[in-house]
């Protein structure tokens, strides 16, 4: 089995972490908290006390709500009223990596990574900081 080791900073396996959840959440046709996302990114005012964020605050879920509406009319069209029948390898395997970097963030509310799928847990090592 051919195998990789990937060094990535912080905020790199933050972002891998959110890509991972909105690529399996989109699988499993959960788009609610794609939605959000996408909600957030378009009104960054609305969870904050800035002034203005009241108003941002109502367009952000009107926008949200909006998007999950055509988002869950996509993906119902692609999988069905019911949703996926069973999940994929492809989507076991981003969710077992998911859960691997939010154990190795210190996100997890679990003792170990769930493995989830054909392949096996990756192993995440925080590395020493290089200059």
């Amino acid at each position: 089995m051919m195998k990789y080791k990937i060094e990535l900073t912080a905020e790199q396996m933050r972002v891998m972490e959110k890509c991972l959840e909105e690529y399996f959440r989109l699988r499993l046709n959960q788009p609610l908290d794609f939605a959000d996302e996408l909600a957030d990114m378009a009104y960054p005012l609305a969870m904050t006390q800035e002034p203005g964020h009241d108003e941002q605050f109502e367009k952000m879920m009107i926008t949200r709500d909006h998007i999950q509406e055509v988002m869950g009319s996509v993906l119902r069209m692609a999988f069905g009223p019911r949703g996926v029948k069973e999940k994929t390898d492809d989507m076991e395997i981003a969710e077992c990596v998911w859960d691997a970097i939010r154990f190795a963030r210190g996100k997890s509310r679990w003792s170990q990574p769930f493995h989830i799928g054909p392949e096996p847990v990756p192993k995440i090592e925080k590395m020493e900081e290089r200059e």
